[in-house]
């Protein structure tokens, strides 16, 4: 008897194992067939992921045509060109009746996801982060080819997943009224709530801070992600030189962790500013090691600012803090206030400005019962809203609509 596996799903972001967990939590794993790389190169080739089988999941591997870059190897991007001859394999096999290709519809990826699973007689799903209307990104031919392209994917779509509510916007607005295309908001996968969780300090706080040659009595600011422009982290050291000259925090820290083309301009900024004793630059970790040292930190810090007609989509490193119970500190800019809640969970202000990021800083890191609040309030949010079990739950129900047409 054949075994029916309805739902195909395609994507390089599920090579990564955190935005894999997602579907652990799926109700019934036996309606779905994975379709990811071999080898994923992330961070210019610095992380290589290799696919490796999982129990109770069925995935085939196939070789990628591009990792990203510029031109045609950027419109490529996790481009797996052996899906042309598996996927009417697949539908036979198993009956298949939907593809969700976790691609965005600027990508020549995504289209050619989008015509085999049409040849194949398959449903076929996108996902868009993308929360800038065009206009605001590109200007002539690029943005008339590239809204031709976004236009042409919605044609071959049946359904699009929207990782914010700034996209499914767009979205609404860019697709054609006489073609029916369904819509959920939902990032690709959620945060894992078990991993990311409040901690007992005392198991961990004293061999952080012996570590990173942090006293007891010193407040800890903790910011990872990627040291690019877009971050703002230069707004944040700023922030920090008011904190300790116009507020007297002298036993503060600030922990910036991760790698990225602002590095050496960032740790020249803050000789300039003489904060070498307040900032400690960490090198990139790895997923597993973040939940110890947000639980160590007194408050996470992500001063995200608009960037050549970029703005934040989602913010995973602000969701995991949330989940930990640890307050935020952020931007109004972008989605971000889709993740924080401001005044609840943690406090936004307006990029691109060191005295209101100081201001609100000073107010979590002065009251500990406000930050402990805050930190509740922020992991309870998370919990009913981003959790795996949330996410799968959502993505599963969403896909298994279009099995019944």
């Amino acid at each position: 008897m054949k075994k029916i596996k309805p739902i195909i799903i395609t994507g390089f972001p599920y090579a990564f194992p955190y935005y894999f967990k997602v579907f652990e939590y799926l109700k019934n794993k036996d309606n779905f067939v994975f379709v990811l790389p071999k080898l994923w190169l992330a961070k210019a080739g610095k992380i290589r992921i290799k696919l490796e089988q999982k129990p109770d999941f069925t995935i085939y591997g196939l070789k990628s045509m591009s990792y990203g870059g510029h031109l045609i190897r950027g419109l490529f991007k996790g481009w797996l060109p052996g899906i042309f001859f598996l996927l009417p394999y697949l539908k036979i096999k198993y009956d298949a009746k939907v593809l969700y290709s976790c691609s965005e519809p600027n990508l020549l990826t995504t289209l050619c996801n989008g015509i085999i699973a049409k040849l194949c007689g398959l449903e076929h799903i996108l996902f868009t982060w993308q929360n800038v209307v065009s206009e605001d990104r590109m200007t002539g031919l690029k943005l008339k080819l590239s809204n031709m392209l976004v236009r042409l994917n919605f044609w071959f779509a049946d359904g699009v997943i929207c990782g914010n509510k700034k996209a499914a916007k767009i979205i609404e607005e860019l697709r054609s009224k006489k073609h029916e295309l369904r819509i959920l908001v939902s990032p690709i996968a959620g945060i894992n709530t078990e991993k990311f969780r409040p901690l007992s300090r005392a198991d961990i706080i004293s061999d952080w801070r012996q570590k990173l040659g942090i006293k007891s009595d010193e407040k800890l600011i903790l910011f990872y992600g990627a040291l690019d422009k877009r971050k703002g982290l230069n707004v944040l050291i700023d922030a920090i030189k008011l904190l300790v000259t116009n507020y007297q925090l002298p036993v503060t820290k600030l922990i910036i962790v991760g790698t990225g083309s602002e590095e050496e301009s960032l740790k020249l900024q803050v000789k300039s500013l003489k904060l070498q004793d307040k900032i400690i630059f960490l090198d990139w970790m790895p997923n597993d090691q973040l939940p110890a040292l947000l639980n160590v930190s007194d408050i996470f810090v992500y001063p995200s600012v608009p960037s050549g007609g970029w703005e934040e989509q989602f913010g995973y490193a602000m969701a995991e803090a949330s989940a930990c119970g640890i307050p935020v500190v952020a931007t109004k800019t972008g989605s971000i206030d889709e993740v924080v809640q401001d005044g609840k969970s943690g406090l936004l202000v307006e990029p691109n400005n060191p005295e209101q990021l100081a201001v609100a800083i000073y107010k979590i890191l002065k009251d500990d019962d406000f930050a402990k609040q805050m930190g509740e309030s922020g992991r309870e949010y998370i919990l009913n809203n981003f959790s795996h079990k949330v996410i799968a739950s959502k993505i599963e129900e969403f896909l298994l609509r279009f099995t019944n047409k």
